[in-house]
């Protein structure tokens, strides 16, 4: 990672933590992603909110899905007031509560395969008071009250989903759209070869102001997003249980010596350690 861009933030020993927050003047916020996957509901105010280098303007009522490994940050005006829940959730966890055919990961996969983060469900009848609940349920400490959290979330989840797949996403209100098609072919292509003179062709783009630009629209050198892109991406892999060797090469690795320094220096553990059995 190039120093002073993104950084890993947060921490998810649960399986699931529920924040409230509301202030006036949050400050600037640095790009950075989470190795879970978090949802923003703004509940009241207006904030601009950035994901993979598309800016959306938000309003109450609004949310954003952002896939682990997502890059991201909020945008609020100066002074104003903002006040939002943020849920910080375990993606195996949610694979251990789907079913075969109700995959509770897949509105955060779509999101970042089909490049739809936000969605305006004016916290629709059904969604506004399962959050409200699932707040509500983080003090009850009453028998079976972890059950009744878990069948809450659940059912946050499934209404988030069906939202998802029934609603149009926002589209963003500004950025950079030939960096954006840039990040959306790279997340496409993650495993593949890549060559800056290449990718600049491809998109009729200069090398030297691409990679100006990719740098002040993200943070980030071109090579080392897609290197720690391919990290994030093995590390999903392992933990669905795919062999070492194999993940290797499905992110794009040539030589697995290469590939285990890379990934130990990232996370700080070997592949195998990281890989269900």
């Amino acid at each position: 990672m190039e120093p002073l861009s993104y950084e890993q933030r947060g921490y998810l020993n649960e399986d699931f933590r529920l924040f409230h927050l509301a202030e006036r003047d949050l400050g600037q916020i640095a790009y950075h992603y989470h190795t879970f996957h978090k949802i923003i509901f703004l509940l009241a105010g207006r904030t601009g909110y950035a994901v993979e280098g598309e800016r959306y303007a938000l309003q109450p009522g609004d949310f954003v899905l952002v896939g682990r490994g997502s890059i991201h940050r909020p945008e609020p005006e100066a002074g104003t007031f903002y006040e939002r829940m943020i849920l910080y959730i375990s993606p195996e966890f949610l694979s251990r509560i789907s079913t075969p055919d109700c995959d509770l990961n897949s509105c955060f996969s779509r999101a970042q395969t089909d490049f739809r983060y936000v969605y305006r469900s004016g916290l629709n009848d059904r969604l506004k008071p399962l959050l409200q609940q699932l707040e509500q349920s983080l003090s009850d400490t009453d028998f079976g009250a972890d059950l009744l959290r878990t069948a809450i979330f659940v059912q946050l989840m499934l209404e988030i989903s069906r939202t998802a797949i029934r609603s149009q996403s926002i589209s963003a209100s500004f950025g950079d759209a030939k960096i954006v098609s840039i990040l959306q072919y790279l997340n496409l292509h993650l495993a593949e070869p890549l060559s800056i003179d290449e990718l600049a062709a491809r998109f009729y783009i200069s090398k030297f102001h691409m990679m100006r630009r990719f740098r002040e629209e993200t943070g980030y050198t071109v090579h080392s997003y897609m290197a720690e892109k391919r990290l994030l991406l093995a590390r999903q892999l392992l933990k669905e249980g795919k062999a070492v060797t194999e993940v290797c090469e499905q992110v794009g690795y040539q030589d697995y010596s290469t590939f285990a320094r890379a990934y130990r220096k990232m996370f700080g553990n070997s592949p195998s350690a990281d890989r269900l059995h």
